[in-house]
């Protein structure tokens, strides 16, 4: 039996969009900021659940990205998307270079809540801050917050250290976890790698300007020469090692208002160089025999006191010197800890650590008191941390110290040593993450966004020109929005642990907490397709395809397949999805990328033949059908060791590869332009791509503006005639939207527009 869907096809997989609480600031004083009304948050999901559920989270969001990337042995997809992004990089400086201006982006939100920032530093006059964020990158506003803007939608892989020095002119030094190092001397425009370090570097771990000489910048980097220590005296434009850390362990530290002599942690040597790193000499050690991590904070109050957080035999412990490195006291164990450490300037005692929440000492690192709940952030998003904390940061401004405290949700100020804060990104800063978006079919200004840690989210209009406000209606982390018809009259969406049901488009109301089928194998955020006939059903993928129903409230009946797709292999669906042209035509891909196929509507499943992707090497993310031909079908996954999507044109018994033209990468999310045409978009974490109809080739339409970062969601809107195209990448929110699309007909543009959003890595982020 035939049945046409009237509206576009949700996309199944992940997307992201736009923020939270819609808030409104006083400026009429310079410098200062204020938030009203008195803004709260709902109450946090983990709270359904239980309070270690936010805890928990952290290592199962990691391991899901992780298993997203599937790659053969000896490919490492990190490394790939390493030189994707150097290779785009080169294109985009040369379109610069020559020019090239794309208006076809532009901004949509979030405006008015912020993701992941990890780092926070002043401009070389003191009269600017600098905030980076995961993957959303490096922005910049007054000392307050006021005015946040991007400067580094040409770099990718995100901002976690910074360094702005200054001569003629400002050079910002930008680097990452996972060894980005860059420099930009025209405000973000151009971004270039610096000369004298190693060819290929594996990890970035601080970086800092001297305050003693403008130009004088010190980086701690792993290359294939081991850890070592480089000094700059032109600003971050060409490096010379000074010192090899031998142990493969280390950290350093300069005073942080006068600079000077510089302080090096190898191992568990301390030592010190009064010459810019030209000498050492060793003044102590760590009382333990080896240590497995080290990071190095000081307070300039003292001789100066020195604290060190260091990994031995599987925990961390921290150890203060009082006599200016000589000897060392072990302080105190660490539990909560994502290698977060900073100390006062101006006082000895004071000292803080960070994890999912920050722990501060008055007394030198004897006892540790919790700055706050991470759950009473949702009460008081203005004057409580969010949970997560990537950066700490203290800096010297007109002779005071002020803190800054990057979190998940932002950044955040502190004028008494953490005592209190203040966000400082309610507005303005546009880094966000989100899985997912779904805009109503009645009204494209109707666009409810699933997001990282800031929840269920809604907006109801543009904001200023097409930014957008965006409300919270639950906190906590939401993916696979869909509905039966595209409207929102019943929404269903996947939180770890149950299908969240909202009810109402004008006044929605959330109804339904559902739990999960019991005894079940599937992803951490299990990809749902609402059913589209009937607006009170939606499909689970598990280890079998559950079609569910909710009755009311938080009851819903599971109806299994009899088919178990995991008899070939693999351990649950990663994708579903059936034709808008007869519904009885579906396709599902377990994770192994096996792909399974059916024209009964699921009587009878077949496993599809020998010509598609059969290795395991292959994550499907996504399935797109055509709208023109009822056989034709895409695939879309991971594509390092092999293709990233596959095409099928009878319904999903053979396939093959469609990926001439796309990088080897990561297609995250497809989608059809609209239900008369067949153009195919893709969101991949090497950026947006559109398939030629006429070619069959995959071409990238970032242009010379659309932000290099991972693009996860891509959604059709064909009554607005745009494309969403949803940004991320480990906590990254860059707000920046993309115009393209041609009609096969008359090839003219389609407004393509990316949402920024998402981020993580390695102990702070993916």
């Amino acid at each position: 039996m035939t049945r046409r869907l009237a509206t576009v096809l949700t996309g199944l997989l992940l997307t992201l969009l736009i923020l939270a609480p819609a808030v409104d600031f006083d400026r009429r004083h310079a410098g200062t900021l204020r938030l009203l009304p008195s803004t709260t948050l709902p109450a946090p999901t983990e709270h359904r659940l239980d309070l270690d559920a936010e805890r928990r989270h952290k290592d199962l969001r990691r391991a899901y990205h992780e298993s997203l990337h599937q790659a053969g042995p000896g490919v490492d997809w990190r490394a790939v998307e390493s030189e994707n992004a150097r290779r785009r990089q080169e294109e985009r400086n040369a379109l610069i270079a020559a020019g090239a201006r794309d208006s076809r982006w532009n901004e949509i939100g979030s405006r008015n809540l912020a993701g992941r920032m990890h780092v926070a530093a002043f401009s070389a006059l003191s009269d600017s801050l600098y905030g980076g964020s995961s993957r959303g990158g490096i922005w910049k506003s007054d000392v307050h917050g006021v005015g946040w803007r991007p400067l580094s939608d040409n770099l990718w892989g995100g901002c976690h250290g910074l360094a702005v020095a200054g001569d003629a002119g400002e050079v910002i030094t930008s680097i990452t976890d996972n060894g980005g190092l860059h420099y930009s001397e025209d405000d973000g425009l151009t971004w270039q790698v610096p000369a004298g370090v190693p060819a290929s570097i594996s990890s970035c771990k601080r970086v800092m300007r001297d305050p003693a000489l403008a130009t004088r910048v010190y980086l701690l980097l792993s290359g294939s020469g081991g850890l070592g220590l480089y000094r700059s005296v032109d600003g971050g434009r060409s490096y010379q090692q000074v010192r090899d850390c031998s142990a493969g362990y280390g950290d350093f530290w300069l005073d942080r208002v006068a600079g000077g002599s510089l302080y090096v942690q190898d191992g568990t040597d301390f030592l010190v160089s009064s010459d810019q790193g030209d000498t050492w000499t060793q003044l102590g050690g760590l009382p333990a025999a080896s240590v497995s991590g080290i990071v190095l904070t000081g307070s300039e109050a003292g001789a100066p006191t020195f604290y060190i957080a260091a990994r031995y035999s599987g925990n961390w412990r921290l150890y203060r010197s009082l006599d200016g490195g000589v000897t060392w006291t072990y302080r105190y164990g660490i539990g909560d800890f994502w290698q977060t450490l900073c100390a006062s300037i101006t006082d000895p005692d004071l000292v803080v650590f960070a994890g999912v929440e920050a722990w501060r000492s008055t007394n030198g690192g004897g006892s540790f008191t919790k700055v706050n709940n991470w759950w009473e952030y949702y009460d008081d998003p203005l004057n409580k941390l969010h949970a997560d904390f990537p950066g700490l940061d203290c800096l010297w401004l007109d002779g005071a110290e002020v803190w800054y405290a990057a979190t998940d949700g932002g950044l955040y100020r502190s004028d008494d040593g953490l005592a209190s804060v203040t966000n400082i990104s309610l507005l303005d800063l546009g880094v966000s993450q989100y899985y997912g978006t779904l805009t109503s079919a009645n009204d494209p200004d109707l666009i409810l966004a699933g997001a990282q840690d800031q929840g269920y989210q809604r907006s109801t209009g543009p904001g200023r020109g097409p930014e957008r406000d965006f409300e919270q209606l639950i906190s906590g982390d939401y993916a696979h929005l869909t509905s039966s018809d595209g409207t929102h009259g019943i929404v269903f969406s996947v939180y770890p642990g149950f299908v969240l049901v909202q009810s109402g488009e004008l006044n929605p109301q959330l109804v339904g907490f559902l739990d999960f089928p019991a005894d079940e194998s599937y992803l951490w955020l299990p990809p749902i397709v609402a059913d589209p006939t009937d607006a009170r059903e939606f499909y689970f993928c598990a280890r079998h395809l559950y079609h569910a129903r909710w009755l009311n409230g938080d009851n819903v009946v599971y109806t299994p397949s009899q088919q178990n797709f995991t008899v070939a292999g693999g351990s649950y669906l990663s994708a579903f999805g059936f034709s808008a042209i007869d519904l009885d035509r579906q396709v599902a891909v377990v994770n192994n990328g096996r792909i399974w196929y059916t024209d009964d509507g699921g009587a009878i499943w077949r496993l599809s033949g020998d010509t598609g992707p059969q290795s395991h090497y292959f994550h499907g993310t996504a399935i797109a059908h055509s709208a023109q031909d009822v056989g034709r079908v895409w695939i879309g996954g991971s594509g390092y060791s092999g293709p990233g999507v596959y095409r099928s044109d009878d319904g999903g018994a053979t396939w093959y590869a469609e990926s001439t033209g796309l990088p080897a990468t990561l297609v995250y999310d497809l989608a059809i332009e609209s239900p008369t045409s067949d153009v195919l978009y893709a969101a991949t974490e090497s950026g947006p791509y559109r398939l030629d109809p006429d070619t069959s080739v995959w071409e990238y339409i970032g242009g010379a503006t659309a932000p290099l970062t991972t693009y996860w969601s891509v959604e059709a809107v064909p009554a607005a005639e745009v494309i969403y195209i949803g940004e991320t990448a480990d906590g990254r929110k860059t707000a920046k939207v993309e115009s393209k699309r041609k009609d096969i007909d008359d090839q003219t543009p389609l407004v393509a527009k990316t949402f920024d959003g998402w981020r993580e890595q390695e102990g702070l982020s993916w």
